[in-house]
């Protein structure tokens, strides 16, 4: 049986510790291969001459630029999507980087498990997004006063799993969420899975997110 081809990923980063840390434990996946990795705006840019990653992992702040115009560049191309990995959460931040072009935003306290998901829900036509990112995005589309349920995320979730996803939306981990509801981690996957199912969604930041615009979570 022919195995489906790996998501090539590349990493914007400028700090060489995180830079290095995640690309071991990224290139470490087996479904993943690794392009290249980056600490500077142009040498970035110039890289995709050469690669053609399905996503990029890419950093705001960096020493000749912003990765906004690295994200800018690597759309226009149409090679993939680009998932934010950043310090900053703040409105103006979060709304440029949809509007450069970004398909997912995530915070750097993020663990590197919970990146790997995400990239493979970015790939499955998902969208990772931080739970303080979400709120700016909610504000932008003018859901947070009055969020209306849509008949196409039926059948709500159970009191149960709306406890779950209140842990996830407070950056709680499976492990820190089965202990702060009384659960096991393999009763909250449980749980996970059923959200997925009748969220459609591919990610607990998405599944948030989802519940937030739905009016069944506030944040």
């Amino acid at each position: 049986m022919t195995l489906p081809a790996p998501i090539r990923i590349a990493i914007v980063e400028d700090d060489e510790p995180t830079r290095s840390y995640l690309a071991a434990h990224l290139a470490a996946e087996p479904d993943f291969e690794l392009c290249f990795t980056s600490g500077l705006l142009g040498d970035a840019i110039a890289a995709l001459d050469h690669h053609s990653p399905d996503i990029v992992l890419v950093d705001i702040r960096l020493p000749d630029g912003t990765g906004l115009d690295f994200v800018r560049a690597y759309c226009a191309r149409n090679m993939g999507r680009a998932l934010i990995l950043s310090v900053l959460g703040d409105r103006t931040t979060v709304l440029l980087a949809f509007e450069y072009g970004a398909s997912g935003y995530l915070l750097k306290d993020t663990p590197v498990e919970q990146i790997a998901r995400d990239i493979r829900a970015l790939v499955a036509g998902g969208t990772p997004i931080s739970a303080q990112a979400a709120t700016h995005l909610l504000t932008l589309l003018g859901s947070t006063s009055a969020p209306t349920p849509r008949a196409t995320a039926a059948p709500l979730l159970t009191p149960r799993e709306l406890d779950v996803l209140t842990m996830f939306s407070r950056g709680l981990s499976y492990k820190q969420t089965g202990e702060t509801l009384g659960m096991s981690a393999h009763t909250v996957s449980d749980h996970v899975k059923s959200i997925y199912a009748k969220m459609e969604v591919h990610s607990r930041n998405e599944a948030v997110f989802e519940a937030v615009q739905n009016g069944w979570l506030e944040l």
